[in-house]
């Protein structure tokens, strides 16, 4: 019998957590033991790896699932992507030692070595994607769980071996390169023991992957480029300790935008194969996955974005040390970039399961564009008053999210009859009152505490009393989505 989507969506979110939080422990000893330059050497290095992966690995990927959602053949599929990364892989590999034989990664910043291993582990990870890719279509997610967090563990692991006995940045950034190599060798071991091997591609499996990727040769290498050069410009215009300041808010932020991964990713899966063949019955059903997933989804990104902004400095403070609280506005303009996305990113979903993929590149090429005037302007501080640095680069990603985001909209409406939900504006509405509530607080709480970290946490607290309040009062589904949340663990363990 399989899962619910929430039930699958459950056991990948508490996974994306756990290894989100094994790297989070990695990151905090690092910037404990090494400072915070480490950490913005690193986050640069891993950002100029995404830059060169933007430029030389266009994304396959999102057709793989949708082939293997669709029900191809799995061996197959297997085949074709394998083909497919692998040659793109050889290319960037040769290029990689032309580079080095010419003297051109001498420059990289905290040198060629570190650079190389992230981008090897860049590379790596996206070979073992080929093989992830076929858990979460099959729903297998505890195989999928087992194997990343395993991986992610062996890292954390490394990362203290390399601090206890030999501390440098370079060692630091092998272990990165370690995990996403065992990732790839675990997952293709355990499908091959499973009678799921590779099969060579044929002119017609190769054809059915271009066609659906052709667009995102444009699009993919654009939001990967997107996804890298904020870490790049922090650590040109602004130094490295803000970019180590910038890169702690990134991470946290990736933690809260997690939450929509998983879900979003199966029910990408789901759409595709209600999409497959267009009937109004399977349309209908697509219409309902899509409301009642997109109300879940806001119903747990809210409460934790509140969470996340009143806890911004405390968390930080406590985690990293006094030297990163400095990261606290950066991550509350994160915060708000994530709650957007949350919103906003499932309606690419209904496009792309529709292989509408075509309409993105001219939209995402003008954003792209209104992304590298924004990062110009804000990360230096060109215009006084407006947050700069790594809180610059931060308002600029939220900027990024928010633009064009009605155009999604109104595509969906006109192919999938899926207006803008409108319940939305309860959740962002409950989020603006506890953030009120929390600034209005927050001086007064502390002097009665005595601490500012302590009257942070007793703010926060009435503030999310107020958020739970106010959705309680105004969302007619409030009570319903307490019960499946707590019923999703319960049901889980009904299974085993």
């Amino acid at each position: 019998m399989p899962r619910s989507l929430g039930q699958a969506s459950l056991l990948l979110l508490g996974s994306t957590w756990i290894h989100s939080g094994l790297g989070l422990v990695a990151s905090v000893l690092i910037g404990r033991i090494l400072g915070p330059a480490a950490v913005g050497a690193l986050a640069l290095n891993l950002g100029l790896a995404g830059l060169v992966m933007a430029a030389a690995l266009p994304g396959f990927s999102r057709a793989h699932l949708k082939r293997l959602a669709e029900g191809e053949d799995t061996g197959r599929c297997l085949g074709t992507m394998g083909l497919i990364q692998g040659g793109l892989a050889a290319i960037l590999g040769l290029a990689l030692l032309v580079a080095w034989r010419e003297g051109v990664l001498a420059s990289a910043p905290a040198g060629a070595a570190v650079f190389v291993f992230m981008l090897g582990s860049q590379v790596a990870l996206r070979l073992a994607d080929v093989f992830m890719q076929v858990f979460i279509v099959r729903e297998r997610v505890v195989t999928h769980s087992a194997i990343l967090l395993s991986m992610r563990l062996v890292r954390l692991v490394a990362t203290v071996v390399v601090l206890l006995v030999a501390p440098s940045v370079v060692w630091i950034a092998a272990t990165f390169l370690l995990e996403s190599a065992l990732t790839l060798i675990v997952a293709a071991g355990v499908l091959a023991t499973g009678g799921i091997r590779p099969r060579a591609p044929s002119r017609a499996s190769l054809t059915a992957y271009w066609r659906f990727a052709r667009p995102f040769l444009i699009t993919t290498p654009i939001a990967l480029f997107q996804d890298s050069i904020d870490r790049v410009l922090v650590g040109r215009w602004a130094g490295l300790t803000a970019a180590g300041y910038y890169q702690v808010a990134r991470g946290l932020f990736e933690a809260l935008s997690g939450v929509m991964a998983p879900p979003g990713m199966l029910m990408f899966t789901r759409l595709s194969s209600l999409y497959a063949q267009r009937t109004p019955e399977r349309d209908r059903a697509a219409r309902r996955l899509f409301f009642s997933g997109l109300d879940k989804l806001l119903f747990l990104s809210t409460a934790m974005a509140v969470f996340f902004w009143v806890m911004a400095e405390p968390l930080l403070g406590a985690l990293y040390g006094p030297s990163f609280v400095a990261a606290t506005p950066a991550l509350r303009i994160l915060v708000l970039a994530a709650l957007a996305a949350t919103t906003i990113n499932p309606y690419t979903f209904v496009l792309q399961a529709q292989d509408e993929v075509a309409r993105f590149i001219p939209i995402n090429i003008l954003r792209f564009g209104v992304y590298l005037g924004a990062l110009y302007v804000l990360i230096p501080g060109t215009i006084p008053g407006l947050p700069a640095a790594a809180a610059g680069a931060a308002l600029a990603r939220l900027l990024l999210i928010l633009f064009p985001a009605w155009v999604w909209v109104g595509w969906t409406r006109e192919l999938a009859g899926i207006p803008f939900y409108r319940r939305a504006l309860l959740y962002f509405v409950g989020f603006g009152v506890a953030v009120l509530v929390f600034h209005a607080l927050v001086s007064a709480v502390t002097m009665l505490a005595g601490s500012r970290w302590g009257g942070e946490v007793g703010a926060g607290a009435v503030a999310f009393v107020a958020y739970a309040l106010w959705l309680w009062k105004v969302h007619p589904d409030t009570r319903a989505n307490f019960e499946y949340a707590f019923g999703l663990p319960l049901g889980l363990l009904g299974r085993r």
